[in-house]
């Protein structure tokens, strides 16, 4: 049996070389395409194809988002050129674990033809024990979450790669025909991709970075791709402290599981951390700066010196103090009545900190004041659901209304209350409520604080 991996990689330097030596352990050939990496990546892969690893690279000049069409024509090219009996689409990031390549031929011909395989995605994350001097991300991660993720990755047939109806969908987790997903027979158990996305700090950053850079520079900011990183990159521009805290779990909240790493050692890794992450970013800033300042000059007449006398200088309009008391994180001051859930995370697969969820159609809280007296309710929140809105009602009376404008993005309400003495009956009221195959609860909305501050003068 003929197995070839395929693979799309982008800024991969830190990982890029266990993870080749890795997976030409377990198949005979490897296709690599190289999405115009500037950290390093591109020289490790042509030394490793020096080296005579069996390695083939690929790049185009295309400036779009094309990542799962490149992977489709070298999944199609693996099967017509390469006699791939079976092809493994795999990112940087996912690494092969199981018995063995022999048990992975058996458990593939039992798996049959007519329909894809697949394996889970089990995440590995970050933790305090770590070795940070280990250069191999696949031997420095240790611990993994305890039970895979809902995610799983499909290994296709000949007869279906060769099929010009079929095609993978993003990150290929499934095979479609049209808009239709194809079932897929999973592999037995003790298979499975080590998913190690979260494997540094700085990779956390470059990760945010560039991808909410890139969705926003499309023009569309709103829509299409990689909403997930939103709440990722406010949270390094507005708190860092906050996004930083989120990114190692302490290793009694994951499962101490190696990872068995068949590759050898490294010949070409260097030391990475934020050097790496300077490498990747400033070209695709210089890029950006340059294409903003060709609009620029295609939009303006040549300058002109300006007369300062024209200049409209003005004094800041004074406005009420920003508070600086905290920023998300801080939950105080009421008392769940309904429609709040536990204290769950942090997530750093969500870029979430500790946070509690507020369950449709509405949460109620308790608020007890000693007296009568003026407060602000401070809320940090966002949704996952298209179209959300938020109601606040404080005792019946409805006090503000938040309109969510994009999902994952971290929204904050400050809403002047006079509440009463004794108890307040406040309420958050939403429209949306996102019900999954694998969570029953009507999720509405995530809160990463909720406190109340006395009002200004």
């Amino acid at each position: 049996m003929r197995l070839v991996a395929v693979s799309v990689v982008k800024n991969e330097a830190d990982i890029i070389e266990a993870f080749v030596r890795h997976t030409c352990a377990w198949v005979d050939h490897h296709l690599v395409f190289d999405h115009d990496s500037t950290d390093g990546t591109r020289e490790i892969l042509r030394a490793l194809q020096a080296e005579g690893l069996p390695l083939t690279l690929f790049h185009d000049e295309a400036l779009a988002n094309l990542q799962q069409a490149r992977s489709n024509h070298l999944t199609r090219l693996a099967a017509r050129t390469h006699d791939a009996d079976w092809i493994l689409p795999l990112d940087a990031d996912e690494i092969l674990t199981g018995p063995g390549r022999a048990a992975l031929e058996a458990a593939l011909l039992l798996a049959g033809t007519s329909q894809p395989a697949s394996l889970p995605l089990l995440d590995y994350c970050p933790t305090r024990d770590d070795d940070p001097t280990e250069p191999n991300p696949i031997l420095r991660l240790r611990h993994s979450r305890r039970v895979p993720s809902v995610t799983r990755k499909i290994i296709l047939p000949r007869e279906l790669a060769l099929d010009p109806d079929l095609v993978a969908g993003k990150g290929s987790h499934a095979l479609y025909r049209g808009s239709v997903p194809q079932p897929a027979r999973p592999l037995p158990a003790g298979w499975h991709l080590a998913h190690l996305a979260l494997r540094s700090p700085e990779h956390q950053v470059l990760r945010v970075i560039l991808a909410e850079l890139q969705k926003t520079s499309r023009g569309r900011p709103a829509a299409g791709l990689d909403v997930h990183y939103r709440l990722g990159y406010q949270l390094l521009a507005e708190d860092p402290e906050l996004f930083f805290a989120t990114v190692k779990l302490s290793a009694d909240q994951l499962d101490l599981r190696p990872i068995y790493y068949h590759g050898g050692n490294l010949r070409f890794t260097t030391a990475q951390g934020w050097t790496r992450v300077a490498r990747a970013l400033l070209p695709y800033l210089e890029q950006l700066a340059a294409s903003h300042g060709r609009l620029l000059d295609a939009a303006r007449p040549e300058p002109t010196n300006l007369d300062p006398a024209g200049l409209d200088i003005r004094e800041l309009v004074r406005t009420s103090v920003p508070d600086f008391s905290g920023q998300s994180g801080a939950f105080a001051g009421f008392t769940a009545l309904a429609g709040w859930g536990p204290a769950e995370g942090p997530v750093p697969e969500a870029f979430l900190p500790p946070f509690h969820w507020g369950y449709a159609p509405a949460t109620h809280l308790a608020v007890t004041a000693p007296a009568a007296q003026n407060v602000t309710l401070i809320a940090d929140l966002l949704t996952y659901s298209e179209n959300q809105t938020v109601d606040v009602e404080l005792n019946g009376v409805r006090q503000r209304q938040l309109a969510f404008t994009r999902i994952n993005q971290r929204e904050r309400l400050a809403v002047p209350l006079a509440l009463r003495a004794g108890s307040n009956d406040l309420q958050f009221h939403y429209t949306q409520g996102l019900v999954t195959d694998h969570d029953s609860r009507r999720l509405a909305a995530i809160f990463l604080g909720l406190r109340f501050l006395p009002a200004g003068p």
